[in-house]
């Protein structure tokens, strides 16, 4: 494109701030905004005019580029919290509040529903608010093995639940 780059982004400046109000962007606003000018900077520098419109190839473009910062920027914020204190709030909050309205009768039906291996992680859970650590030591695999448990377990009750609700 052979258009003033400042005349181009004062063009497309809307298109920019639809994109973050599309994607919900309210935090970091500037710097995925600052995004959304790299990318338009970059989409006339790359784009053929034989191949279509620019402005669909910008808005593609742009999306594209602040998408990927996005996935960036949780992967980076996954990474830095430390995932065993979160999943020990997770799992005491889970036991504290199962451990005050369960009872171990109706702990015993639930069982009824589930596997081998989802009673166990659902019982040392909720009767004796084990970890998935201790549960995986007393049992003798691995921990992201009583995590496949819990996942499978909570999966089975959810869709157990919506069959009653329904």
């Amino acid at each position: 494109m052979k258009e003033d780059f400042n005349d181009l982004y004062e063009k497309y400046m809307p298109m920019i701030n639809h994109i973050l109000s599309k994607l919900s962007i309210y935090k970091n606003k500037e710097e995925f905004r600052q995004i959304g000018r790299i990318a338009l900077w970059e989409a006339s520098q790359r784009f053929d005019e034989r191949k279509g419109k620019f402005q669909s190839y910008a808005y593609a473009f742009i999306l594209g580029r602040i998408k990927s910062a996005l996935t960036k920027e949780r992967k980076n914020i996954e990474k830095s919290l430390p995932l065993d204190d979160f999943n020990y709030v997770e799992e005491t909050y889970y036991h504290e509040d199962f451990a005050n309205i369960i009872s171990k009768s109706i702990i015993e039906q639930v069982s009824l529903l589930l596997s081998t291996n989802q009673k166990k992680w659902f019982e040392a859970y909720y009767l004796y608010g084990k970890s998935p650590s201790e549960i995986a030591n007393e049992e003798g695999v691995s921990i992201s093995a009583v995590k496949s448990w819990r996942r499978d377990t909570l999966n089975k009750l959810r869709g157990y639940n919506k069959r009653l609700l329904s």
